[in-house]
């Protein structure tokens, strides 16, 4: 049985006469990495603030390993680390007076700074002003500062903003390893990819409400029962027998041809396809998050017209 370290329960969030987070409800499991996916506006950036205690939610309740997210309530807090989408740091501090500074303030060991530094690729500049960093290295000396005191639940919101391709590979392999160590990692991104690689389970946003949840997997397995076959041929294949001999749609690609099946008739047409002598290539291309994405949006939209 899962133990959740997060809870989040009927939560609202309203400016104004605007409601910008809907009613949310959900649990978060003591050792997943959990992603939560949108469009920007979507509500994740503010239901991120609300679950740290940054912004008061208008009704509901959050609470981190059992105490209540609440104004001033330091427990909650000691539970997790919090990397926000823009750092805003002393830009006359270098990085290692930086990291000793947050360090202080937590009663964290001094071999941890150097520890952090050397994580995210800083270790040699960590006699730099702040203030000189380029955009990546100042999100990278923010993700140390999140590691610093080893908590057990990590907050990221839109972790890898502003990091070059390098780095954000780097990132993700450093979730991971924490993540096996023990440590629990939220995160929201609006890069489907980042999230299809990372996530255990995900949460899609749109317009405040959480409209889909589960892992990849339940979301492929809940989405459009499709599976495209791309296949290619050596010299020019007949289109007409093509379709004689398989029953899914074809749509012609340049120099391929794209199969449409269910995939229970996936085994069928590649069956079907092996009587062809003359194929140069076979790639399957099942659906993405991407595709899911889009077709839960298209479908939300559509009913909303």
């Amino acid at each position: 049985m899962t133990n959740p370290i997060v809870s989040i329960a009927n939560v609202k969030k309203i400016y104004g006469k605007k409601e910008v987070v809907k009613n949310i409800s959900l649990e978060i499991n003591q050792g997943e990495i959990f992603a939560l996916l949108g469009h920007n506006g979507a509500g994740k950036s503010t239901l991120i603030k609300m679950l740290t205690g940054l912004i008061q939610k208008s009704s509901g309740q959050i609470s981190i390993n059992g105490t209540l997210v609440a104004p001033f309530q330091k427990k909650a807090k000691q539970q997790f680390s919090y990397l926000p989408e823009i750092m805003a740091l002393y830009p006359h501090l270098t990085a290692k007076e930086t990291l000793h500074f947050f360090a202080e303030l937590q009663n964290i060991p001094e071999k941890n700074e150097d520890e952090v530094l050397e994580i995210v690729g800083l270790r040699e500049y960590r006699n730099q002003r702040i203030g000189d960093f380029s955009k990546g290295m100042t999100q990278r000396i923010g993700f140390a500062i999140a590691l610093l005191p080893k908590s057990p639940l990590l907050i990221l919101d839109e972790p890898t903003s502003g990091l070059d391709p390098y780095w954000a590979i780097q990132f993700k392999k450093v979730l991971k390893h924490i993540n096996e160590e023990g440590t629990t990692i939220i995160f929201a991104s609006h890069i489907l990819s980042e999230v299809e690689d990372l996530a255990d389970r995900v949460g899609i946003m749109s317009d405040g409400e959480l409209v889909a949840l589960g892992s990849i997997q339940d979301l492929k397995r809940n989405a459009k029962d499709e599976v495209k076959i791309k296949v290619s041929f050596n010299g020019n294949q007949d289109f007409s027998e093509l379709t004689s001999k398989l029953s899914c749609p074809i749509d012609v690609q340049k120099d391929s041809y794209i199969l449409s099946c269910p995939y229970n008739g996936k085994l069928e047409a590649l069956k079907a396809l092996h009587e062809f002598e003359n194929i140069k290539d076979i790639e399957i291309k099942e659906i993405t998050l991407e595709d899911i994405y889009q077709e839960i949006l298209t479908k939300r939209y559509a009913m909303n017209a």
